[in-house]
């Protein structure tokens, strides 16, 4: 399976976070569903696969980059990715306080690239605008899976283009249409 065009959708994705916070676990286990506790923090690595989402052959790069990049590297890592991970210890009240540093610096470094910014709301992440999930990395395979998969998703419809975009919108429009007057003709 393939995009429209009949090749592999490229997604780019930058994983985020303070030292220690699973930002290797993470990407090693979504790559080899197995769990390793202890990696070096000194190297930038990026990770590719290849992954179907939603019947969308895609070809996919984690960016893990190491925690003492400087200011000018991390901005290009920024300015090269589509989507972002953002990870934070729930045991290290500091590293959830890097959170918004980062969500900043993203913001500021895609808009200076004149591209609107897309979020998700969802509670829990009023604040910072943007998706939510928990997870235990050691623990749950699966949930690493489905919030990268999340993530891609949501990288792929903002790399559609805009027609189909609205047009997903208007058969959702109508099909809710439908609906509501199918059930408003209910006799009950």
């Amino acid at each position: 399976n393939s995009g429209p065009s009949g090749k592999m959708v490229p997604v780019k994705l930058l994983i985020l976070g303070a030292q220690n916070t699973g930002k290797t676990a993470l990407c090693v286990r979504f790559m080899t569903k197995r769990f390793i506790g202890e990696y070096d923090h000194k190297k930038e690595v990026t990770y590719r696969c290849s992954r179907v989402v939603d019947q969308e052959a895609v070809d996919l790069e984690i960016l893990d980059i190491a925690c003492k990049s400087s200011a000018a590297s991390l901005e290009s890592s920024i300015r090269w990715a589509d989507g972002f991970l953002l990870l934070y210890s729930i045991t290290q009240r500091l590293t959830f306080l890097e959170v918004p540093r980062l969500k900043k610096l993203i913001d500021q470094t895609k808009q200076s690239l004149g591209r609107e910014l897309t979020r998700s709301l969802t509670e829990g992440t009023l604040k910072e605008r943007c998706g939510f999930n928990e997870l235990s990395v050691a623990e749950a395979v699966s949930a690493v899976e489905a919030t990268v998969f999340q993530l891609i998703r949501l990288v792929l419809d903002q790399q559609r283009p805009l027609p189909d975009r609205r047009s997903y919108m208007l058969t959702v429009r109508h099909a809710l249409t439908r609906k509501l007057t199918r059930s408003k003709t209910m006799q009950w």
